[in-house]
């Protein structure tokens, strides 16, 4: 009788543990990373100059189907030119636009330029509440005519947003735009 009683105490206490165990080990909803199916650059310039350039892999897969537009800035459009970053997730019904949730967690997140071969100069033109880079918002400056591309990457979570080639976190999208200057 001694020994079922104590035995049947360490079975209700090893329930209860694992229980708790099981029950206080919830995902942090905020770290869920997003699927990013488009990544769209809107830039404006001088004489009306407003055009929307897109980066669409449409399943959300492993972007082997992605389609990417070659970014054209015209002579005409000045040397400075504004560049408001959209993010989609075309997947959900209605489509999901993330860039006002990217907007509402800017501390925890970065998006970094790299160009290559094009005269373009970027220069962050948003922060977050901490003074620190974010991206959404970022001013080009077009220098002479030229071709390359325009790699765009999205941190999340970045643990040194002052080192932009190295920021840490996880990517959640990586896109290379090609680019011509006129």
């Amino acid at each position: 009788m001694f020994n079922s009683k104590i035995a049947l105490r360490t079975l209700l206490f090893s329930l209860l543990a694992t229980g708790l165990m099981i029950g206080g080990c919830k995902k942090d909803e905020e770290t869920v990373q997003e699927n990013i199916t488009r990544v769209q650059v809107h830039l404006t310039g001088a004489n009306g100059f407003d055009q929307e350039f897109e980066w669409s892999d449409p399943d959300g897969g492993d972007a082997s189907n992605a389609t990417v537009e070659t970014i054209v800035i015209p002579a005409s459009a000045g040397t400075n030119i504004h560049c408001h970053l959209h993010v989609y997730d075309d997947t959900k019904t209605p489509v999901e636009d993330l860039t006002e949730e990217i907007e509402a967690e800017s501390d925890v997140h970065l998006f970094v330029f790299n160009v290559t071969g094009a005269n373009i100069g970027v220069a962050y033109d948003d922060t977050d509440s901490n003074g620190k880079k974010v991206g959404i918002e970022s001013l080009w400056t077009k220098g002479a005519a030229s071709t390359g591309s325009i790699n765009i990457k999205l941190y999340h979570e970045p643990t040194d947003k002052d080192n932009l080639s190295a920021p840490g976190g996880e990517v959640d999208f990586d896109v290379d735009f090609p680019v011509t200057v006129l």
